[in-house]
């Protein structure tokens, strides 16, 4: 390559880069906001160290998790995230983290993280454990394993994985991921959901499933928020309503 091209290359890939990014004195993103007083973030600073200069006190370094707003779902347990959307200096670290407590018989329903593999560890559980599965590519078999208090799952990159809790008591889990910004979508409130509300895909949605579209809009309706409240069976079980 001629020094003109290599200049001409350089040159369209530092405006690319220019064009994904917030520019300095640029308004910061709305989901950053939650944790800074920030007007405005680069994130087209030569450095790491750089980025994290332009967070001044040292307390952007740190996040209660605990005392963080949770994701409820319908009842059946809670999730509390930290990644770069709730504490902007962990922004192109590559990690993050969600503590999920699931209450008794409770499901953290079926999911991908895009942008992520999860490492999922048992701090607390019933003596009946935490079941999880993921499911590999068309083709492939489903991984199942019970998980006691001590022990860790993992759920790879891009793969549908599910936890249960199969005790009468509430299992407090912590999750690692492998990415700040890691990405959920939930099979079937949105992935399911989404395909049979865009126009023209209901009817072969409910073909695909077998079924009519009166009753694909009945079980698009009926799908629960996450985390669920769980199988009929467990309930009993535990003697829960």
């Amino acid at each position: 390559m001629s020094p003109v091209s290599k200049n001409m290359t350089l040159a369209a890939l530092a405006l690319a880069l220019g064009a994904r990014s917030t520019s300095a004195g640029s308004p910061l993103p709305k989901k950053y906001r939650q944790l800074t007083d920030e007007a405005s973030l680069s994130f087209a600073l030569p450095t790491r160290a750089a980025f994290r200069a332009q967070f001044t006190d040292n307390t952007d370094f740190k996040f209660d998790l605990d005392g963080s707003k949770a994701t409820t779902g319908n009842g059946g347990g809670s999730a509390q995230t930290l990644s770069a959307a709730q504490l902007p200096s962990l922004t192109g670290e590559k990690v993050a983290m969600v503590k999920l407590v699931l209450e008794p018989c409770g499901i953290n329903l079926p999911h991908v993280h895009p942008r992520a593999t999860e490492i999922l560890y048992v701090v607390d559980a019933a003596a009946e454990g935490v079941l999880t599965a993921f499911v590999e590519e068309n083709g492939g078999r489903t991984i199942e394993n019970t998980i006691v208090t001590g022990e860790a799952a993992f759920f790879p990159q891009g793969l549908t994985h599910v936890q249960v809790n199969m005790g009468c008591t509430p299992a407090t889990m912590i999750a690692a991921l492998g990415s700040d910004d890691f990405g959920v979508q939930t099979i079937t409130t949105t992935a399911l959901k989404g395909l049979a509300g865009a126009e023209g895909l209901g009817e072969g949605l409910a073909a695909a499933l077998g079924i009519s579209q009166d009753q694909l809009a009945v079980l698009i309706g009926g799908f629960p928020d996450g985390p669920a409240i769980g199988a009929a069976e467990c309930r009993q079980r535990c003697g829960l309503p």
